[in-house]
C-alpha cells in the first residue's frame, strides 16, 4: 500500500490535461457500452454503470497497467448472460463476487505470466465466437412477443449500425454510439411512444451496499463455484491480452499480477454494491491513451464521470429504447470479429485455422472457457506433432549404427527416436550423436534407459556422443547414468575405439 501511495504522489500528477481528456473521451465511449451490457447481462442497466464506475476506477487504483481503462465487455457478458439464466440474478451476484475473489487469490499465485502463452488462433477464435454470440443474442430484442418482426425496432437498431458505421467519416470527437443513443432515444420518445420497449427505472442516487445475495445463495457456493472460476479465468485473460495492446499503444510495461489483483478488487467491490464484473476494455483503454491518457488518474476520472452522469441523468436513461441498445451491441459485435484472422484461413498453416475455428465454434456451442481450454490443448498437440519431427536421423558407417538427434527429446519424439535406435540390427555398434540435444524430459530418460537395456540384452556396444549438462542433470536424476558403463560417454566420434568401429 505503501508503494502504492508513492506512485500516486510522484507520478499521478505529472500528466492531468492528458489524462482529463483521457478520462472524458473513454467515459463518453464507456457509457452507452455500459448500458447496454447491463441489460444484455440480466442485471440491468444500473449494474453496468456501476461496473463501470467500480471496476474503473479501483482497477485503474490498484492495478498494473497504467493507461487501461477497465469496465463490463462483450466477452463476460456473454458468460453473465448464461450464468443469469442458470442461477438467477442472486445467484449471478454470488458468482461475481467469489469471481473477484478468486482473481485476488490468483494475483498472489502469480500466475499472470502464464496468460501470455496461449497462442494467436484461440484468441481470435473466442474473439471471433464472442462476436456472434452478441450479434446474434440481439436478434429477440428485435422480435414481437409473439415472435414475428418488430419493425419499429428494426428500424431503430439498423438506424443506431448506419449512425455507428458513418459517423466517424464526419468527426471521431464524439463516439457514433453517443450519438446514435440520443438521436434514436429523442426521436422514439416523440413519434414511437407506447411502441418500442424501453430500459424503464433505473434507480436515482449513489450506488447503495447489496448483501441480500449473501443470504439467499450462500447454501448454494459449490453450485456457483464453477460459472465464477469461469469468470476470473476470463477475466483475467481479457484483461492481461489489453493490457499488452496498451502497452503497445502507450509505450508502457504492465503488472501482470498487480492487474490481476486490481481486477479481482474492482469486481469484488462492484458485485456488492450491484455491479456485474468487469475487465480492461481494449476500445476505451485504446481511446483514452489516444486522448493523452497515461497515468491511473485517467480510469479513476472516467469512473467519476460515469457515476455522476448515472446520479444527475440516470432517470433520463429510462426511456432509451431496447432496440438501441441493440443495435449498439450488435455493431459493437461487428467491431469486435478479428477480420484479418478470417482473411488470413487461406493463407495460414492448416493446423492455425482449424484451432481458431474449433475455438470460435466451441465459444459459440459450450462455453468460452472449454473453448479456450480445448484451443490451447489442440495447439499443444500441434505443436508437439510438429517438434516430434524434429530431425532425427540414421546412418550406417562401416558396423556403427547412428542415430543423431536436434533439439529436444521429449515425449513427442520418445517414439521416434526408439524405433531408429531399434533398427540396428545383429553385430552393429550403436552410437547415439546427442551433441544437439538441448534438454530431455522424463518420458525421454525412461526411453533412453529402455533403448540401453534392449542393445544391452542384445549385446550391442553402445557409445553416447556429447551429452550436455543440463541433459546429464535429468538422467542423473532418473538414475539412468548410474546403469550406463562411463566408457560409453564419449565427447566425440574420435574418441570411439577404433575395434568399435570395424
Amino acid at each position: 500500500m505503501s508503494g502504492l501511495l508513492g506512485e500516486i504522489r510522484q507520478g499521478w500528477g505529472r500528466n492531468l490535461k492528458g489524462d482529463i481528456f483521457g478520462g472524458i473521451t473513454s467515459s463518453v465511449v464507456a457509457l452507452p457500452l455500459a448500458l447496454a451490457f447491463g441489460v444484455l447481462s440480466g442485471a440491468g442497466a444500473v449494474a453496468g454503470l456501476y461496473s463501470a464506475i467500480f471496476v474503473g476506477i479501483l482497477a485503474s487504483i490498484f492495478g498494473g497497467s497504467p493507461a487501461q481503462i477497465s469496465g463490463p465487455t462483450g466477452g463476460m457478458t456473454v458468460v453473465l448472460v448464461v450464468v443469469y439464466k442458470e442461477l438467477g440474478v442472486e445467484g449471478l451476484f454470488l458468482a461475481m463476487f467469489m469471481a473477484g475473489i478468486i482473481q485476488i487469490v490468483l494475483s498472489f499465485l502469480k500466475i499472470g505470466k502464464y496468460v501470455h502463452y496461449i497462442p494467436h488462433p484461440v484468441i481470435a477464435g473466442f474473439t471471433n465466437g464472442i462476436a456472434i454470440l452478441i450479434f446474434s443474442q440481439q436478434l429477440a430484442t428485435l422480435k414481437t412477443a409473439t415472435g414475428g418482426a418488430d419493425w419499429f425496432a428494426i428500424a431503430i437498431a439498423g438506424g443506431v449500425m448506419a449512425i455507428m458505421f458513418l459517423w466517424p467519416r464526419i468527426t471521431k470527437a464524439i463516439p457514433g454510439s453517443l450519438v446514435a443513443l440520443i438521436l434514436t432515444t429523442v426521436i422514439a420518445a416523440l413519434f414511437l411512444g407506447g411502441k418500442v420497449n424501453i430500459i424503464g427505472d433505473i434507480p436515482s442516487g449513489l450506488p447503495r451496499l447489496q448483501l441480500g445475495f449473501f443470504a439467499s445463495q450462500w447454501q448454494n457456493a459449490l453450485l456457483v463455484l464453477k460459472p465464477a472460476i469461469m469468470l476470473a479465468l476470463l477475466g483475467i485473460i481479457e484483461s492481461l491480452l489489453s493490457a499488452v495492446v496498451v502497452d503497445e499503444l502507450a509505450a508502457t510495461r504492465h503488472k501482470s499480477d498487480r492487474e490481476i489483483l486490481g481486477q479481482g478488487i474492482g469486481n469484488t467491490v462492484a458485485a456488492l454494491f450491484g455491479g456485474i464484473v468487469g475487465t480492461g476494455a481494449i476500445v476505451r483503454s485504446a481511446v483514452n491513451v489516444r486522448a493523452g491518457g497515461r497515468t491511473p488518474f485517467s480510469g479513476v476520472f472516467h469512473g467519476i464521470i460515469i457515476l455522476l452522469v448515472t446520479v444527475a441523468l440516470g432517470r433520463y436513461a429510462a426511456i432509451i429504447p431496447m432496440a438501441t441498445l441493440a443495435g449498439i451491441l450488435m455493431m459493437t459485435a461487428v467491431g469486435m470479429m478479428d477480420w484479418e484472422s478470417i482473411k488470413d484461413l487461406r493463407r495460414a498453416p492448416l493446423a492455425d485455422s482449424a484451432v481458431m475455428l474449433t475455438t470460435a465454434g466451441l465459444t459459440v456451442f459450450t462455453d468460452l472457457v472449454t473453448a479456450v481450454a480445448v484451443g490451447v490443448v489442440l495447439s499443444m498437440a500441434l505443436f508437439t506433432g510438429k517438434m516430434s519431427l524434429a530431425p532425427v536421423s540414421t546412418r550406417r558407417e562401416g558396423h556403427l549404427h547412428i542415430v543423431s538427434l536436434t533439439g529436444p527429446l521429449f515425449f513427442g519424439m520418445a517414439k521416434r527416436f526408439l524405433d531408429e535406435v531399434e533398427t540396428a540390427g545383429a553385430g552393429a555398434t550403436i552410437v547415439w550423436d546427442l551433441r544437439q540435444v538441448t534438454s530431455v524430459d522424463a518420458t525421454g530418460a525412461v526411453v533412453l534407459r529402455k533403448a540401453y537395456r534392449t542393445a544391452s540384452l542384445q549385446g550391442l556396444p553402445i557409445f553416447i556422443i556429447g551429452l550436455q549438462e543440463p541433459v546429464r542433470r535429468v538422467l542423473d536424476k532418473f538414475e539412468v547414468l548410474q546403469e550406463i558403463d562411463p566408457t560409453s560417454l564419449v565427447n566425440s566420434f574420435e574418441e570411439i575405439p577404433a575395434a568399435a568401429c570395424q
